[in-house]
């Protein structure tokens, strides 16, 4: 490093980008946006309003030319490999948006490079930074939960919609049940593999524990939910305001509220802006981060065996893609 700022570079400032990262990044003193990659045909207004030093066309123009610490890779999934790739070795630490990869496969890699590379790679899975999902996996320790039933439903499916979406939720039951999976079990429901009306699973892991996932999409409303339970202790998630604890018939409720925390907004609520921070945190101090790439490839081979199980495609339709990390 130069100085005492991080050299930072953004591959894609679309939708969520706006949303999530790029508030955060700002607001680090310890930080300066020193490249933009864009596919505009004239970036002038992000890179104005965002305060970046520069923008460019490509991963690899940023790369050889803005003298960086840390990449965010924030753009569609499709992307995600080859942009990762680039950073890792060109020896740049990198933030990259869930999935890490389009395959489990190419996951794997990824992280076999950043271990050989000796770079942080971090994946964004932010519910595990949202603050009522990490108070209730406090609660459960080192050897989590016995029972984790863990919820995202809403009405209207999409493409490869478990993937694309419920992969948050499958991340949080091998969080909330601390171990890898030995047994699953899933059923998918919709005539439209491409496009599923949801999927529900039962998952053994090693330690003993249990993980049900429900992912409906044909649901009449948005929710996003979470029960755990162990050792006489309950705790109840609904995310992304309220968290109840019970311990020995004593109930605790935590709710993200505007009198408890300020106006929060869905960037700490969920979480976002805690995982920019804490990987920030580990390029500096060259620790593992919680979404590490390895365990990134780890929640992805859950996921592939819950759509194998459940008699859905692990690879993605040629020609056919879609996601919400719109690039700009």
């Amino acid at each position: 490093m130069s100085d005492s700022r991080l050299r930072v570079g953004v591959v894609g400032a679309g939708n969520i980008a706006t949303i999530a990262q790029l508030p955060t990044l700002v607001q680090r003193d310890d930080v300066q946006l020193a490249a933009l990659v864009s596919r505009r045909e004239d970036p002038s207004a992000t890179v104005r309003r965002w305060g970046f030093d520069a923008a460019y066309r490509t991963v690899e123009q940023a790369l050889a030319k803005a003298d960086l610490d840390a990449l965010f890779v924030l753009t569609p999934r499709s992307e995600h490999v080859a942009a990762v790739k680039l950073g890792l070795n060109s020896g740049v630490d990198v933030f990259c948006e869930k999935p890490l990869a389009t395959r489990a496969d190419d996951a794997e890699r990824l992280a076999d490079l950043a271990d050989a590379t000796g770079r942080v790679l971090m994946v964004g899975f932010n519910r595990r930074f949202a603050p009522v999902y990490a108070a209730g996996r406090e609660v459960f320790g080192a050897a989590g939960a016995s029972f984790c039933v863990a919820q995202k439903n809403r009405a209207g499916s999409e493409y490869r919609a478990t993937f694309e979406n419920s992969i948050h939720m499958i991340d949080l039951l091998r969080w909330y049940c601390a171990g890898e999976p030995v047994s699953v079990q899933a059923h998918a429901a919709g005539q439209d593999p491409w496009e599923e009306d949801g999927v529900a699973a039962l998952v053994r892991f090693s330690t003993g524990n249990t993980g049900v996932l429900m992912a409906a999409r044909n649901a009449g409303i948005w929710s996003e939910k979470l029960d755990a339970y162990g050792g006489r202790r309950s705790v109840e998630i609904q995310a992304p305001e309220r968290v109840s604890i019970t311990e020995d018939g004593v109930m605790r409720v935590r709710e993200m509220s505007p009198e408890a925390f300020g106006w929060a907004t869905a960037t700490s609520t969920f979480g976002f802006a805690a995982a920019v921070h804490h990987f920030l945190d580990r390029v500096r101090d060259r620790e593992q981060p919680l979404t590490s790439g390895r365990e990134a490839a780890l929640t992805q081979r859950l996921l592939d065996r819950i759509l194998e199980a459940a008699g859905l495609p692990t690879e993605e339709l040629e020609g056919r893609a879609w996601s919400s990390h719109a690039v700009k």
